[in-house]
Parts: C-alpha cells; sequence; structure tokens
C-alpha cells in the first residue's frame, strides 16, 4: 500500500498540502509536525514519498535522509521539498511549532505555489517511486536465485561464543549482541540510532559514534564507526532496531579465532585505560 509522508509544523500549510493531496490521489497521507513524529512514522512502515518543507532546519533534514538511507527497504523513497502553498484566505497565518525546539518560528509566510499544481508533482515522483521500488524488487530476487554461498572473509561469531563480552551499550541503552566479526557487529536495540550514529566518526565532533564492550573482569573496549543498516522491527512490546553498526578500525576486542581481530595485547591495555 502506498502512502505519503509529510513533515509540516506549519499546520495551516499540512492543511492545505493534505487536502490537495487527497483530492487528487488515493493514497494514504501522514502528517508530522515533528522530527520525532517523522522517525515514528517511518519506523512504522516505509512511505513512498516524504515530503519535507522548504524551511526545514538542514540538520533535520540531514537526518531523515539519513536514516532513510539505512533502511533496506527504503532505496526506492523519493524526498521531495514542498513550497510554500496558496491558501485560499490570501497570506498564509503561521501556526506552527519548531521542528527544533530552541529555534524561533519564522516570520509570516506569503501565498506562494498553487497546491493543485504542486500535487501533479507529488504524483509524478510517486510514479517514479513506484516504478523503482518494483525494478528493486525484480533486482533482488533475482540476485537472490542466483546468489551463490556466502563468501565473507572475517568469520563472524554469535553472541554466546564470545562469552566474555558481558554487555553491549549502544547510544543510550544496552543492546543485544547478535554476532560479531573483525568488521563490525550485528546487535539488537529499542534504541533508533541518533544522527552522529549514521555518520562517519569525526574527531572533531565531541558527540562520537561509539559502541561500548563491557568485558567480564570490568573492562571496557570502546569501538568507533557508524551504523550502516538499520530495519526497525515492530514488536509486541514497540519498535526495536536491528542494526549493522561497521568499525572505522579495529577494536582491540580478542574473538574465537586468533587473527579475527589485533591480537596485539598492548592495544587492549590501552582500550582498558
Amino acid at each position: 500500500m502506498s502512502w505519503l509522508l509529510v513533515v509540516q509544523p506549519d499546520s495551516v500549510q499540512a492543511d492545505v498540502l493534505r487536502e490537495a493531496l487527497r483530492a487528487n490521489t488515493s493514497e494514504d497521507v501522514v502528517v508530522a509536525d515533528s522530527l520525532d513524529d517523522a522517525l515514528y512514522s517511518i519506523d512504522q512502515g516505509i512511505p513512498d514519498i516524504v515530503l519535507l518543507p522548504a524551511l526545514i532546519p538542514s540538520a533535520v533534514e540531514d537526518y531523515v535522509i539519513s536514516y532513510l538511507g539505512a533502511i533496506p527497504a527504503a532505496r526506492h523513497v523519493q524526498i521531495l521539498g514542498i513550497p510554500v502553498l496558496e491558501c485560499s484566505d490570501g497570506p498564509v497565518p503561521r501556526r506552527a511549532r519548531s521542528l527544533i525546539p530552541w529555534r524561533r518560528p519564522q516570520e509570516p509566510l506569503t501565498s506562494g505555489c498553487d497546491p493543485g499544481m504542486f500535487t501533479q508533482v507529488v504524483i509524478d515522483y510517486l510514479s517514479g517511486a513506484r516504478t523503482l521500488k518494483h525494478e528493486i524488487e525484480v533486482h533482488s530476487a533475482q540476485a537472490a536465485s542466483s546468489r551463490g554461498p556466502d563468501r565473507r572473509t572475517e568469520p563472524r561469531f554469535s553472541g554466546h561464543k564470545v562469552p566474555w563480552i558481558s554487555v553491549t551499550h549502544f547510544g543510550r541503552g544496552r543492546a543485544a549482541l547478535i554476532n560479531v566479526s573483525s568488521r563490525g557487529v550485528l546487535l539488537r536495540t529499542q534504541t533508533r540510532p541518533e544522527y552522529h550514529f549514521l555518520k562517519r566518526f569525526d574527531p572533531s565532533v565531541r558527540q562520537t559514534s561509539r559502541l561500548t564492550f563491557e568485558l567480564d573482569p570490568g573492562y571496557e573496549v570502546h569501538a568507533m564507526g557508524r551504523v550502516i543498516r538499520c530495519v526497525p522491527v515492530r514488536t509486541g512490546a514497540g519498535t526495536q532496531y536491528e542494526i549493522a553498526f561497521s568499525f572505522d578500525d579495529s577494536v582491540g576486542l580478542h574473538l574465537p579465532v586468533a587473527g579475527a581481530l589485533v591480537t596485539n595485547p598492548a592495544d587492549s591495555k590501552n582500550d582498558r585505560a
């Protein structure tokens, strides 16, 4: 089922766009007036179109785009900017709350694009999204049927095979370790990846993308990297996230097979310090 996600904190503009879309398309239209609402909607199911307002803060736009880029099922999603839409009442009164709380609302907007004309543009993008989605599904099916045995060059170990990792911390909470290799880990967590986890590690940025392993003797090993894949999984208790975290460098964590990771004892001592 196709549906459209509109991210629009301005309630008047949101109403105008919602009415125009529903009058010209049969797709469901979901309107989110904040970043959290938008990400929550994406977690519930992948839209075919995401509409972002022209005045959206760049940090919010980057987060939405980066998050969609980490979800395999979202490769077909089309992202389109929303112009200021013309209202029947003339100038557009501002009744918006900022997507980022500490940003002040902009000045009142003036009338702009005809909603019906913009809706036609959205319909064209929707058609492109459907075509791309079908092509991806066909290609994936063909690749699956012709794929040979898995050729991982690095051994991968499930959590129970590395029992000296007692706890794994991801972001602000704990994560269940599904498996680990020298290149990265697969985790299950209740925490959605924050924006900095979706970007490559930058030493100049204070808030780093760090994964922490607690070891049995009470030591910790830290791994820098980024989220390269995120699959929201809906459960009875809410939404969990299956996350593939890629290491930027070897982390000095010993695995069952010698040489799978850096084996220099000095590296582990430095990590434990």
